[in-house]
Order: C-alpha cells, then sequence, then structure tokens
C-alpha cells in the first residue's frame, strides 16, 4: 500500500512572487561574493555578502508588509503600501549608515550588490506576480461566442 501524497500548497500572488524574487536572487549570494572578491578582495568580498543579504531581507520583509496591507481595509491600500515602503528605505537608510561607520566595510561593493540585488529581486516578483495570475474567460450577457 503506498502512502498519501499531500496535496500541493496553493498557489497563491504572494508566495509566487515570494519564489519568483528568492529564486534568481539566490545565485546573488555566491556570485556577488565570488566575483567582488576576486575583483577587489576579501573585505570587498564580504561587504558584497552582506549587501546581497541585507537587501535580500528588507526586501522580502517589504512582501510580507505588503501582505499585511492588503489584508487590511481597502480604503487604506495606497497609504499602507506607501508605509511601507517608506520603513523600508528608512531602514536600509540606518542599516546602511550604521555599517559605513564601521572600518572593516568597503561601501562601493556593499551598494552595487544590493542594488542589484534588489533589481533582480523586484523583477522576479513581477514575474511571479504574472505567474499567479488566472485567465478569465467570460462571455458578457448578449455577447455571441
Amino acid at each position: 500500500m503506498t502512502a498519501p501524497v499531500a496535496p500541493r500548497p496553493a498557489r497563491t500572488p504572494l508566495r509566487s512572487m515570494l519564489l519568483g524574487g528568492l529564486v534568481p536572487t539566490l545565485p546573488l549570494v555566491v556570485l556577488a561574493p565570488l566575483l567582488t572578491w576576486a575583483a577587489a578582495g576579501e573585505w570587498a568580498a564580504v561587504s558584497a555578502l552582506l549587501g546581497v543579504v541585507v537587501s535580500l531581507a528588507v526586501f522580502v520583509l517589504g512582501v510580507l508588509g505588503i501582505k499585511g496591507v492588503l489584508a487590511g481595509p481597502t480604503a487604506s491600500t495606497m497609504a499602507g503600501a506607501f508605509l511601507v515602503f517608506v520603513l523600508q528605505l528608512a531602514v536600509l537608510a540606518v542599516v546602511i549608515w550604521s555599517l559605513g561607520q564601521t572600518t572593516w566595510l568597503e561601501v562601493v561593493p556593499l551598494v552595487i550588490a544590493f542594488v542589484v540585488t534588489g533589481l533582480v529581486f523586484q523583477a522576479g516578483l513581477v514575474v511571479g506576480y504574472l505567474r499567479a495570475r488566472a485567465p478569465l474567460d467570460v462571455t458578457l450577457p448578449g455577447e455571441a461566442r
């Protein structure tokens, strides 16, 4: 007798967006430090790795914050999304400023890795969202097929 197969989790837009954002950015966790190490040395590679990790953390938390905003009242959706965006920027500013106060950090590799990771993550979010959409086939009254 075979064991029952667990049902596959529902493909929600949030899940699809997170996977769409994370899958293409995970190779950057390895590639960015390796390329930076080859170009500028080990502390630059550590800085690039930190840039990738901080970027991923902030953007994943932003998507989860948007999930909370969308669960709230519809009238406050745009204001809530703007608040999430402002909080993301504030967290990033504080993190980058405090990291910049250290003596070992190289800011240029950190920022480049951060920006590249953010762009790849955002592109993946869009692709994930587009894949999660369900086509609608509607026939309106009085419309011939």
